[in-house]
């Protein structure tokens, strides 16, 4: 894993997200076939950038666009 590879990564789990919905961790491992590691560090990537929201209820996490994205 590269620095590079992460950003393309977060570039894909960040056109996922960019429909303004929630989506588990599931559901993107899903449909973008990364495996845990690489999605972790794209979200990570996302989340210092702060482009992502990482919600959790009842011990359930789900990602969104951050506070700075306009639909």
């Amino acid at each position: 894993m590269t620095k590079g590879t992460i950003g393309l990564n977060a570039g894909a789990v960040w056109n996922l997200l960019s429909d303004g919905q929630q989506w588990s961790f599931e559901a993107l491992r899903a449909r973008t076939s990364l495996s845990d590691a690489d999605l972790w560090s794209a979200i990570g990537w996302l989340a210092r950038e702060n482009k992502i929201e990482i919600n959790n209820s009842n011990d359930h996490l789900t990602f969104s666009p951050g506070t700075n994205f306009y639909y």
